[in-house]
């Protein structure tokens, strides 16, 4: 192949420029005759890369607020006064744009029964976009100079039995917006929007709105935001604690899983807005909180212990908390996501969700379960090639072939470009340029079959096996040339136990791989006894999630994803197994491991030196030589250091991954950060082979109200704006734009639509605590394998406890305890509420008795109370307080000092009306 390109050198200075469409290739008007198939010049061509809007805004601290909001179920009145208290404490802090959580101003209703009491109230307490309720917080937005969002039921013109599930949007102008959720999972009363949100908010930037479900399963949305400039993602949400009525860890791990891996991939920050506490009709539902506000890096700025604006993908999430969360320190939130990247692909996506729109169109469903019975065992190898050097790497691969037959593999995966090395070494220091006028990934480049692939294919035959390997790809009948530059593909090679061999070519590409390589243009799904595999490379699956959910939606089960990543890579775990949790596919993802490019830690190296640089088949040998004994990843050793490799590869410590889905998340399988010396080697996988049996019998795609025709029409439009000369699929104006309406051109209010009263009262609270008397004992089960559980799942069984020793469902959890000055001043916690005079009975017979570090309060019940409010502080004039706020008429005060004398009273609250509080009741907490 070397001596060919030698032969054929003079080819490559033959090219023309040929205006084509995007990803097309056409014929040069010169070729040339050689091993019996003609050569022929092409050159490749895309549709022009126009501009696209970026967006960046510092805010300091407190100027974003999210809400850990407890709703009064079925008392708007009640709500609506509870999230204005809410504003003005946000106002007092400077809060510029404040989220509340989904449906928070009705309470959370999930019910397909049109006579059910709840479908009712979903229904009938449903508002026009210009209702009482949104003109009430517009006029208060306009007031304040502030965002304000919050999550509300909306009538649909003409339909008295149903409703949409909308986030109202209310500008500081006075403007009112609503987006309606497109995937909702609350029942039949719920009608699916078709119209996503971007609000222009002026020097802040621009503000997606994406509720709950919309968020976590569907990508396509955040993608459509993040290409048009979206900065902030504002997410409303109503997740349940469903996962385990245990403890928050599978809800908390869902939960960080889906907004961590939007926002690495998208690069905006995200605002997430949580219901907390009992909810719904009888309190069915239990909500943890966790609200949050955090960046592309993972760095939480708010709703963790200790939130500081730092990445940390171990962070704990406050849960079982009411109150106002507010960034602790200034961020700035900046458009800056990969669909901004040169191959971001509105056209391909548009033909792919096409192309899945008409299978459903055409009754198709787009639903799928793993059906087999046998299981595969699976392997990935952690290696490096040799640079250059492909008879030397081969030899090392048939190794581990051989290697893993022993194991019983049956289906082997290497990393990305393993056969010649990955690194792109600059045209004065790259031994190929100097010798043959090209870059070694194109000297190095075979056509699929090849020479390579024939020779490996024997193996996959004789041990029954499919291999899937990195490399670099050559058309077989001619040589492509992009801006007058000679490149390949960079591909995965797949040799099948029946000894078919096929390819896959990477999409979009990473770093300098424009250097020497084009875009594949065409996804590839194989057949194989365990079911449909789909298959992508690197950054195909890192920052471009559509290839995968194309696969997953025409029934892929597993997914393999060769990889070439650097570093300590945090997000390819919650990136890649998004794929398995949310979109059905387990994953084979296997990354290069060790040194990669020329190895000159003497730094004598000479890329002129021929004889020096290349042995009699073409292969590289110069350089230093390299360590075949380094080890396991050592930083100190200098084989280990990216300063003794020549190219953008260096040194690559990353992961390999092996995941299967369970019915509370995924399984790593021992790879990963679950690999026996993942801590040990720096974050880091084993060299060498790791093997895992793999159970795909969850494996399975289903997403509630799937909407192909409105993602292929959205990424149309993307098209259209960032693409010259595209042709739209779909004409003018196929995504429909959003309503919005101006509180101040509005007619005043009436007396009798006012919705709120102004109060009185203020009482300051720094922390929250729920002590609700009941014990939930059922967990709640996902009803399919691969169907997502967006918000909340009915418990089945609630059974009420001893008064004195009961235990919330949220009171393990860290800021429920008491917390030293410093620590709530990075982590505000705020929960100011205002009354109205009393017109219900004060509460009497008081009582208080001291346990270990712990108040035991009972009190006599008052007729028509809702709730009842608790009060305890170290002041008898009650200037700081803590509270709760609980349905039963015995509590305990938990977590509290020892020795310290505290003094406890006691309210009842019927809607917005709140008794008067009765006499307080003093006591010394004891220690033992």
């Amino acid at each position: 192949m070397i001596k060919e390109m030698i032969k054929n050198h003079w080819l490559k200075k033959m090219t023309s420029v040929i205006v084509a469409v995007a990803f097309t290739v056409s014929p040069m008007t010169s070729s040339y005759d050689t091993k019996a198939f003609v050569v022929t010049d092409k050159d490749v061509t895309r549709l022009e890369r126009l501009s696209q809007p970026s967006t960046s805004y510092k805010f300091s601290t407190n100027e974003l607020g999210v809400v850990n909001f407890h709703p009064s179920w079925g008392d708007k009145e009640a709500n609506i006064n509870s999230m204005l208290d809410y504003i003005d404490d946000a106002h007092e802090l400077g809060v510029k744009i404040l989220l509340f959580p989904e449906m928070c101003v009705t309470g959370y209703v999930s019910s397909s029964n049109p006579a059910a009491e709840d479908y009712k109230w979903a229904v009938e307490s449903a508002e026009e976009l210009d209702g009482p309720t949104a003109r009430t917080f517009a006029k208060v937005a306009d007031d304040y100079d502030m965002w304000i969002i919050y999550g509300a039921t909306q009538k649909i013109e003409g339909d008295t039995l149903h409703a949409y599930n909308s986030a109202f949007a209310c500008s500081p102008e006075g403007d009112i917006t609503a987006y309606q959720k497109i995937h909702p999972v609350e029942g039949s009363w719920c009608t699916p929007g078709e119209t996503p949100v971007l609000l222009d908010a002026g020097s802040y930037g621009k503000i997606g709105l994406s509720i709950c479900y919309d968020t976590y399963a569907t990508p396509e949305l955040g993608r459509y935001y993040s290409a048009q400039g979206c900065n902030l993602l504002l997410n409303p949400t109503a997740t349940s604690r469903g996962y385990s009525l245990e403890d928050d860890s599978a809800w908390e791990w869902y939960y960080k899983n889906r907004i961590e891996s939007a926002a690495s991939r998208e690069g905006f920050t995200i605002m997430s807005s949580d219901l907390v506490g009992k909810d719904g009709l009888n309190d069915k539902y239990t909500f943890p909180g966790g609200s949050v506000i955090l960046n592309g890096s993972a760095a939480y700025y708010g709703g963790t212990v200790g939130a500081n604006g730092k990445g940390n993908t171990k962070a704990d999430i406050i849960t079982g908390e009411e109150g106002l969360v507010t960034n602790v320190t200034a961020l700035t939130a900046r458009s800056s996501g990969a669909c901004n990247n040169k191959d971001f692909n509105p056209e391909l996506y548009t033909q792919l969700y096409k192309e899945l729109a008409d299978k459903k169109a055409n009754g198709e469903s787009l639903s799928y379960k793993s059906t087999t019975k046998e299981q595969p065992r699976a392997a990935v190898v952690n290696m490096t090639g040799y640079w250059g050097n492909k008879d030397k790497t081969k030899a090392k691969m048939i190794d581990y072939i051989k290697e893993a037959a022993g194991k019983g593999v049956d289906i082997l995966v290497f990393p990305e470009t393993v056969l010649s090395g990955y690194g792109y070494v600059e045209p004065s220091k790259d031994p190929f340029y100097h010798k043959y006028g090209v870059a070694m990934q194109v000297a190095t480049a075979e056509s699929i079959p090849g020479e390579t692939t024939y020779e490996l294919s024997e193996y996959a035959k004789k041990y029954d096996m499919y291999i899937i390997f990195g490399m670099t790809q050559k058309e077989k009948k001619y040589r492509m040339y992009e801006n007058g530059v000679e490149k390949v593909y960079n591909a995965a090679a797949i040799l099948y136990p029946d000894g078919k061999i096929d390819s896959y070519q990477k999409i979009q590409r990473a770093g300098q791989e424009d250097q020497w390589s084009v875009c594949g243009t065409t996804p590839k799904i194989i057949e194989t006894k365990w079911g449909k595999v789909g298959i992508d490379i690197c950054r195909d699956g890192h920052f471009y999630p559509e290839v995968g959910r194309y696969y997953a939606a025409m029934g892929c089960t597993l997914f393999i994803h060769p990889t070439a990543t650097t570093g300590n890579a945090w997000y390819r775990e919650s990136r890649i197994g998004s794929y398995t949790d949310r979109d059905g596919m387990a994953a084979i993802t296997c990354n290069l491991l060790g040194g990669d490019g020329i190895y000159n830690p003497s730094g004598t190296f000479d890329p002129t030196n021929d004889e020096a640089n290349f042995d009699e088949n073409g292969n590289f040998v110069g350089g230093d030589s390299i360590p075949e004994d380094a080890g396991e990843y050592d930083a100190s050793n200098t084989y280990w250091k990216s300063s003794s490799w020549i190219g953008t590869g260096g040194i690559f410590n990353s992961t390999s991954l092996i995941i299967t889905k369970t019915r509370l998340g995924i399984d790593l399988n021992g790879t990963g950060s679950e690999s026996e010396v993942y801590a040990q080697n720096s974050l880091t996988s084993p060299l060498g082979l790791e093997v895992a049996d793999m159970d795909l019998s969850r494996s399975g795609f289903s997403i509630t109200g799937f909407n192909p025709s409105l993602f292929s029409k959205m990424y149309n439009e993307l098209a259209v704006l960032y693409r010259g000369e595209y042709k739209s699929v779909y004409g003018e104006n196929a995504v429909a734009k959003p309503v919005t309406i101006n509180v101040n051109l509005i007619p005043e209010l009436s007396e009798e639509t006012t919705t709120v009263e102004e109060t009185s009262v203020v009482e300051e609270t720094s922390v929250v605590e729920e002590t609700t008397a009941v014990e939930e004992t059922s967990v709640v089960e996902e009803t399919t394998v691969a169907k997502e559980t967006s918000a909340v799942e009915e418990t089945t069984a609630v059974e009420e406890t001893s008064a004195v020793e009961e235990t919330s469902a949220v009171e393990e959890t860290t800021v429920a305890k008491e917390t030293s000055t410093s620590e709530k001043a990075t982590q505000p916690v705020v929960n100011k509420k205002k009354t109205t005079a009393a017109t219900i009975e004060k509460v009497k017979g008081l009582t208080v008795k001291s346990l270990k570090r712990k108040i035991s309060v009972r009190f006599n019940k008052v007729k028509k109370a809702k709730y009842y409010l608790v009060q305890y502080s170290t002041n008898s004039k009650f200037k700081t307080v803590k509270k709760i706020k609980t349905k039963k008429i015995s509590v305990v005060l938990k977590t509290l000092k020892a020795g310290k004398n505290y003094y406890i009273r006691v309210c009842a609250v019927s809607g917005k009306t709140r008794g008067e509080w009765s006499k307080s009741k003093s006591i010394v907490v004891r220690k033992k």
